[in-house]
This record gives structure tokens, sequence and C-alpha cells, in this order.
């Protein structure tokens, strides 16, 4: 008896205690299936006061039960039936509850099995939590992260989207020229090798028929990889058709493109630019022109004498970036292309891959490789100089857009 009151006046001070939380505290007796004990607060949690509540009556109310741990998926009949059996010493699930004045709430009742001592189960105490607030907090964050998953599947179907523009334009520019030749009398071929490191990436090309035998080859690096420099590959593209008329002259053209790139982004004081070479070539006498801002120079392979050279800038001086240098003058270099020669273009990305104790692969790296391959068909040779960078960073991926571009003329023979 002693112990019994003992007992009875712990659980009062701590539902007491357990009251200033918003919880009740109570005791279930399993042979007469009735609550020994309920603390008050039960009243503020369904509307009935501590007598009239009996376990009978509690299980009306319930309309929802989520169960947790141990019985997590089982019915209100089975799962009290392991408690009472004592095959589950603990029990825990949120409610969701008819209250007497109708309405909805959630509440979280967390118990224990009690034994005397023979070891007989023969009751539970427990604890009943209104946990309203945080379950309507829960539906609203679910919620939430749903509408953020569709928002996101939405984003990345407009990404992949995108991406796939972005390669179909690669993919259709002219493989060799002049395009209505037909493959077997081209004057010049095409080959090319383009890696994003993003979903979208910032490094293209262009092809650009300006006559009947002067082709414009463009290529481009824009600041970053991603959304932000896919959208200005965009208009950079757009820039280069409308900019047509002027493609002949390589200097002019640049200039127009960097003056329309600053009037655009760079109103704001943002930095925003990209690296650009662009080369006029004339098939029927081999002469080049072309300009360049801030790009690394194209090599020129010359595999009949086992030898590779940079094209040479206009008094060697190497010109800014478009849209870092407000109207800017670029200036236009010349030379000769020969049937026994062929250039490869190419972007940073390509030697600016760093091993894992941060060494560049860098340029010179870059034309050594290039040098031992010229043996090879522009093919193999693109493909072998991205694998042998691979091997330095130790990498499957680059982390920068890489663009390859080769150019050959008909006549062109490996030696």
């Amino acid at each position: 008896m002693y112990k019994k009151k003992a007992l009875q006046k712990i659980v009062e001070d701590f539902s007491a205690a357990l009251e200033q939380g918003h919880a009740a505290v109570y005791r279930r007796d399993f042979d007469s299936d009735s609550y020994e004990y309920m603390g008050g607060y039960i009243k503020e949690i369904t509307g009935y006061a501590t007598e009239e509540l009996t376990p009978a009556l509690w299980d009306t109310l319930i309309l929802r039960m989520e169960q947790k741990g141990e019985l997590k998926g089982l019915s209100l009949e089975e799962a009290n039936r392991r408690v009472r059996s004592g095959q589950v010493k603990r029990w825990q699930a949120d409610l969701q509850i008819k209250t007497r004045s109708g309405q909805t709430r959630w509440v979280t009742d967390m118990s224990t099995v009690l034994r005397d001592g023979k070891g007989d189960f023969f009751g539970s105490l427990g604890v009943l939590m209104d946990i309203t607030d945080r379950k309507e907090a829960e539906k609203q964050l679910a919620n939430l992260t749903e509408r953020l998953r569709l928002r996101n599947q939405e984003i990345e179907a407009d990404l992949a989207m995108a991406r796939e523009v972005q390669h179909a334009l690669v993919a259709q520019q002219p493989k060799y020229f002049p395009l209505d030749s037909g493959e077997g009398h081209a004057q010049l071929f095409f080959h090319h090798r383009y890696i994003p490191a993003a979903m979208l990436a910032g490094d293209f090309f262009e092809i650009l028929p300006i006559s009947d035998h002067e082709v414009g080859v463009f290529i481009c690096d824009v600041m970053g990889h991603g959304v932000r420099a896919a959208l200005l590959t965009t208009f950079l593209r757009g820039l280069i058709e409308e900019l047509m008329p002027k493609a002949d002259d390589p200097g002019t053209f640049l200039g127009k493109i960097n003056h329309s790139l600053r009037s655009v982004f760079c109103q704001d004081g943002a930095l925003l630019f990209a690296t650009a070479f662009y080369l006029v070539l004339d098939v029927t006498t081999g002469k080049m022109r072309y300009a360049n801002a801030g790009h690394s120079q194209p090599l020129c392979l010359q595999p009949g004498v086992g030898k590779i050279k940079r094209l040479t800038l206009h008094e060697n001086v190497s010109e800014p970036a478009l849209g870092i240098v407000e109207e800017f003058d670029y200036s236009s270099s010349e030379s000769t292309l020969s049937s026994t020669e062929s250039l490869l273009l190419y972007t940073d990305g390509l030697f600016e891959a760093y091993n894992e104790t941060e060494e560049m692969y860098g340029e010179e790296r870059l034309e050594d490789v290039v040098r031992r391959k010229l043996h090879l068909d522009p093919e193999q040779l693109m493909d072998d100089v991205i694998l042998d960078v691979l091997r330095f960073s130790g990498s499957d991926d680059f982390e920068d857009d890489v663009c390859l571009l080769s150019i050959l003329p008909h006549q062109y023979q490996l030696h």
C-alpha cells in the first residue's frame, strides 16, 4: 500500500510538472481497462474531465494514428495486443483526435509497460502531449518541400532542355566548307570536342560562312560556367548573327561585340567578360586574318616537319578579353595556312587542370603532348590530348568547360 501511494505521489508530482508543457501523465491498468490516474491537463487536450475519460472513450476519439518505433504500421488493436502481452515494452504514436467540441488536434502518446513483482505486465505509465502546433508546422514544411521538389523538377527539366539546345547548336556546326561543295569537294574540314563541366556550358564555337571562299571561325570562353555563363553565350550567339555584315574584318568584329557586351551587361559595374579568338580564312589562297580578345593563341600543326607553332599576333601584343575595356579597337593579324598545316583552337579549361599537388597542367605540357601526337588524325589527337590532361589531374572530369576545334585543309596529309 505504501509503495502504491508513493508511486501515486510521484506520478502526481510528475504530472504537475509536465502540465506546464501541455502534457498529461496517465497510469493505465490492463486488467480493469481503466485509468488509475489521469493528469488534469487532459481536459485542455480533449475537453473531457479526468473522471470522464476512460480508455474506451479515448479510443473513440482517435481519427488517425501514426505508430512509431516497433509499433510502426500496426493497427490500434494489434498495437494494444502487443503492448499488453509484453511483446513491446514501449508505446509511441502520434494520434489525431476529435475533441469534445469537435476540434481536431494532434497528440503524441508515449508510455512504458509496468511489471509486478512476479514480472507480469499489469499496466502502463505514459504521457499525452499536445503537438498540434508541431504537426501543423510539419505539414507546412512538407507542403513547402513538395512545392520545392516540383519546382526543382521544373528547373532541372528546363536545364536539361537548355543543355540539349547547346549540344544541338554545337552538333549543327558545319563539318566542312564550302557548305554547298559536298564533303568530297570541301576545301576545309572541322572536327571538335565539346565537354561542359556543368549542366550548361560557357564555351562555344561558331563556323560562319562569309562568302563562297571565306569562312569565319569564332571560339569563345565566357567567364565561369553554368546558367549565368550559358545565358551570356546565348546573347553572344545572337550578337554574332546580328553582326555578320562586319564578320569579314576580325578586329572590327570583336570590337563591335565588345561594345554591345559592355552596353548591355556592364552598366552596373559588374565584371562580366569572355575571351574570344576570331579567324577569317580564304580557302582559295590560305590567307588568314584574325584577332584575339584575351584568348589562347591557336596552335598551327606541321606534321611534315614534326613541329607546332602559335599564330603570331599583331606586334605580339595580347589584347583584352571582351567586356573589359570600353570601346577597345582590336587589331587584326595576318598569316597563311598551307595545305601541309592544320590549326587547333581550344579554351583554357583544357590546360587549367590541376593535380593533387595543385600544379597546373599548363600550355607547355599541352604543346608537348600535341607535338608527340602529330602523326595522329585530328579526332584521335584531340582524344589523346584530353586523356593526357585527365591522367595528369587524376580525375574523370574537367572542372571547367572544354572546347577543342581542329581545322584541316583538304590536301592535309599526316606523315
